[in-house]
């Protein structure tokens, strides 16, 4: 009898046993429970509830484990609002090693990528809310978003966490076009607020102006001060400052020096909390989009 989603084992090509397929609403990506293999749940055959005997005798009706756990996990993670580019994105298919050059299975470990990976799945496996949260840094195409969009994912679709994935320049236009609209800041700010995991990608990012600083300032204050999971990347530097780790020597000595630093980019008080929050993980790799294009 199959009591419990896992307990489902049932092969299925369409979608190797998950259960469910994405695809596209708009420009993010869309679950929804796949029709080759579960058309009609095998637990309670499409009724939704299945019926037991209790300790008195009596029988009766309970909400079916098996179809109710599936629904809740697509639609945590559709509530999620993963971008559609990132819809494949999961953490144990991110590639961390170079293809091995003739032969079979994988070549070198592609910077700290494997650790880094692994690190974010045994968090993610072992996550449970108010969780101490991450903020990936390094410079860019080193897939910082990618395992942001996997460990969420894993924690909707795997675990049934609700969350929200939002880059921060569309997170400011968002609140920026509902106060236009004339909506309240409760309204707006509240579900970001509140969400059990919030993943802000690229933080920082943007024109750097005093209300949007006091955007990230109200909401990264009240996530703290209700213990909840916040999740970040950045392209910036986490150093409080870089003046005096510069050689003024090296040729990028002018770019770096005039490059700002996270804490300049959201202020001290909001970085103060982040190191209060996260976990700050050094993503250390070449930039994938580079590579690639040079191989074309």
């Amino acid at each position: 009898m199959i009591q419990y989603l896992d307990d489902y084992t049932a092969a299925c090509p369409a979608c190797d046993r998950a259960r469910y397929t994405i695809g596209a609403r708009g420009e993010v990506a869309f679950a929804e429970i796949c029709t080759d293999c579960f058309g009609v749940c095998p637990a309670c055959q499409g009724q939704e509830y299945t019926y037991e005997v209790n300790e008195k005798g009596y029988e009766v009706a309970r909400q079916c484990t098996v179809c109710g756990a599936l629904k809740r996990r697509i639609q945590a993670f559709n509530d999620a609002r993963v971008p559609y580019l990132h819809r494949r994105a999961t953490l144990e298919g991110f590639k961390t090693h170079r293809p091995r050059q003739g032969d079979a299975g994988a070549g070198d470990a592609i910077g700290n990528l494997p650790r880094v990976r692994l690190r974010l799945f045994h968090w993610a496996k072992n996550f449970s809310p108010g969780e101490r949260g991450y903020l990936l840094h390094g410079s860019v195409g080193t897939g910082k978003t990618h395992l942001l969009a996997g460990t969420i994912r894993h924690l909707t679709l795997e675990k049934g966490i609700n969350a929200r994935f939002i880059e921060f320049t569309h997170l400011l236009s968002a609140i920026k076009e509902g106060f236009d609209q004339g909506r309240g800041e409760t309204s707006i700010l509240g579900p970001l607020s509140e969400v059990p995991v919030l993943a802000i990608d690229e933080l920082g990012k943007g024109r750097n102006t005093e209300w949007q600083l006091s955007i990230i300032d109200e909401i990264i204050s009240k996530r703290y001060n209700a213990g909840l999971t916040t999740l970040f990347t950045t392209n910036y530097d986490v150093r409080e400052s870089t003046s005096n780790t510069l050689d003024v020597g090296s040729p990028d000595f002018r770019k770096m020096a005039t490059a700002a630093t996270l804490s300049e980019r959201v202020g001290d008080r909001v970085f103060s909390r982040l190191h209060e929050m996260a976990d700050f993980v050094h993503v250390d790799a070449p930039d994938y989009r580079r590579a690639r294009a040079q191989r074309r």
